[in-house]
């Protein structure tokens, strides 16, 4: 193997190395001494002037090859100690709005008890039936969604990233006897290709890819739901939304984002174990910070450390009490002209 030589070309693919590699060193048998090779070899790829052509060619098999550096965003996760993953942040200049959150989970959801009390524990093998125990959105997050729905009575639900959730949104819709549901999905799942009640749209597309007149719908009582890549890239969706989307919302337009782990830092079994090295949580707690536009409504993560009784008093039977869903909503009034007078698409052109 050391008297390949590996030349630029524009088909990143060698046939003949390929080969001679599966021949004498079967890659399937041999992965862990492989790896070994791999950790010795990659160094001196990094350090070679011809690393960028290096990395494209990585990234165009779908992988990439970066170094450890403090200029990285993944952290080197062997040196972090367990205690971040414990520590509570204190939500500096962020109100958690408890007595709302309280009211909602001790006064409001329980009014519905009789509707959510039976929807079902286990799947029924139809993928078009919601079940609380999925492993996508399930427990909790899926019981207040459904209770947040039946509450707020919203006409349109955009959604930003579907699948169970979209069951139990069309589900809720249901039981108001108005309203519908857009989703943007670039990748849908059969059960929404196949169509759902009450989906009024399908948006095949990147939502960073979607105008921002669609999200000018939304208006009060109505939701924008977003579960997203959950990671802060150039070009990426959650940027679109964080930056562009949400601060032109109506107001009051509630907001859901997921995945968030307030006060805890993201799980740690998620970042040593499962290698998820997502930040979205961080640009939510800055974009809350001193922000007098918008109010916390419920916050499933938050509701755990500190009430957790109450939980378990309005949703007995949920299959458990965790939850990773954050509600917002912007008030009534506030900043109004900032967010329907400017409405122009992300490059800054001004439509007419």
């Amino acid at each position: 193997m050391d008297e390949i030589i590996v030349t630029r070309a524009e088909d990143p693919g060698h046939p003949a190395f390929d080969h001679l590699l599966d021949e004498n060193f079967p890659v399937k048998e041999n992965v862990h001494q492989l790896a070994h090779l791999v950790a010795k070899i990659i160094p001196a790829c990094i350090n070679h002037a011809d690393f960028r052509w290096f990395f494209r060619q990585w990234e165009g098999h779908g992988f990439h090859v970066t170094p450890v550096h403090f200029y990285q965003p993944i952290p080197e996760i062997q040196t972090l100690d367990e205690q971040i993953f414990k520590r509570a942040s204190e939500l500096v200049g962020v109100d958690m709005n408890d007595s709302v959150q309280l009211e909602l989970i001790r006064n409001v959801f329980p009014q519905f008890r009789k509707e959510y009390d039976q929807i079902p524990l286990k799947s029924c093998g139809r993928t078009d039936h919601f079940h609380l125990g999925n492993e996508l959105f399930a427990g909790m997050d899926a019981l207040v969604a459904y209770c947040i729905v039946r509450h707020y009575q919203p006409q349109l639900i955009i959604e930003v990233g579907s699948g169970y959730s979209s069951l139990i949104f069309t589900q809720a819709i249901a039981r108001n006897g108005t309203g519908s549901l857009t989703c943007i999905e670039p990748y849908p799942p059969d059960l929404l290709v196949a169509g759902l009640p009450h989906l009024g749209s399908l948006v095949r597309k990147k939502v960073e890819e979607v105008e921002l007149d669609l999200f000018s719908q939304l208006t009060v009582g109505d939701i924008l739901f977003i579960d997203s890549s959950h990671t802060v890239k150039i070009g990426g969706d959650v940027n679109y939304l964080f930056l562009e989307v949400i601060p032109r919302l109506n107001p009051g337009v509630i907001v859901h984002v997921h995945d968030i782990s307030f006060p805890f830092e993201y799980r740690s079994e998620w970042v040593k174990n499962e290698l998820r090295f997502w930040t979205e949580q961080y640009l939510l707690q800055a974009f809350l910070a001193f922000n007098s536009d918008f109010e916390v409504l419920l916050c499933n993560s938050y509701l755990v450390s500190r009430y957790l009784e109450n939980l378990k008093a309005t949703f007995p039977r949920s299959p458990w009490w965790g939850g990773a869903s954050f509600w917002m909503r912007r008030k009534a009034g506030a900043g109004k002209e900032r967010a329907r007078g400017s409405m122009k698409s992300a490059d800054g052109i001004k439509r007419t």
